[in-house]
């Protein structure tokens, strides 16, 4: 009755035989990498550059939509938009949802700044900046074209919202009346009319939008950057830094607040212009990063 019976024997044998513990580690490891990639992929913009966080985000959202909109009636009575992007409009773009995936601090007051290409932390700046920002990702320096024009044109900003009203290398091309002084004088103008889709399909990504929020004496007081999304209404969103919000966003509709002014992005007409009021202007190139 003792003697165990050798099948019952060999059976719990066979119950009781692990893994080896090689594969064992194996099979933690590549679940751990899986589990590690793709929250990289998905929650954590900083590990890409901001181009293809913009590229990756762009196709997420138009997925997501598409799903929660089942390509609806209403959507497919939208007019096409914004159809094939260039290289300078790309560049716009990834700068701005770049300032948006940093949550760049509202930082109005006046700060020194080296001149030329001179800027705040990357983490800190007002609207202003943003547009500062996103031309010089097209090589262009508002900070020395600005302040190049203010000097020869005084007359064309306004002065009378300034206690001092001396060129300011580290301030003039922060302020949003100067910006918008400067557009028009510089940048191809676009209709601001927002009644109807068709009228919102001719903001595209890129593009430069000045708002009467915050503005003093009819001047605007934001500025933001068309982007590649609108909502179910056919009303594009725009990234900007709303004083009160004090974060960088990409939640805003183009119509939230009076439009004041639209702007094309159109770096060689911009550079025309600009080049036959200041033929040969001392424009300093974008300086060499310095050496790791």
């Amino acid at each position: 009755m003792s003697e165990k019976d050798p099948l019952l024997s060999q059976g719990s044998r066979r119950r009781r035989r692990r893994l080896p513990p090689l594969v064992s580690f194996g099979l933690v490891l590549g679940g751990l990498a899986g589990i590690s990639g793709l929250w990289i992929w998905v929650f954590s913009p900083i590990f890409v550059t901001p181009i293809d966080f913009h590229a990756r985000h762009k196709t997420f959202d138009r997925a997501l939509r598409e799903v929660l909109q089942a390509r609806g009636e209403a959507a497919s009575k939208l007019p096409p938009w914004p159809g094939q992007l260039s290289a300078d409009r790309l560049a716009v773009l990834a700068c701005a949802e770049s300032e948006v995936v940093r949550a760049v601090r509202q930082t109005p007051n006046w700060q020194h700044v080296d001149f030329p290409w001179g800027d705040l932390p990357a983490h800190l700046g007002t609207s202003a900046d943003m547009m500062v920002r996103c031309f010089r990702a097209l090589d262009l320096d508002l900070q020395q074209m600005l302040h190049l024009d203010r000097k020869t044109e005084p007359k064309r900003y306004p002065l009378e919202l300034l206690t001092k009203k001396q060129p300011d290398k580290s301030m003039d091309h922060r302020r949003v009346s100067f910006l918008f002084v400067f557009a028009k004088a510089f940048l191809p103008e676009a209709p601001v009319d927002l009644d109807t889709p068709e009228q919102a399909a001719v903001f595209l990504p890129g593009d430069i939008v000045f708002w009467s929020q915050g503005g003093r004496e009819g001047y605007p007081g934001l500025v933001g950057i068309v982007l590649d999304r609108r909502d179910e209404a056919g009303m594009p969103l725009a990234a900007t830094l709303v004083p009160d919000e004090g974060r960088a966003s990409g939640a805003h509709r183009l119509d939230e607040w009076p439009i004041v002014g639209h702007f094309q992005l159109d770096v060689d007409k911009t550079l025309e212009r600009f080049l036959e009021k200041y033929p040969g202007a001392p424009l300093e190139p974008r300086p060499a990063p310095p050496n790791p």
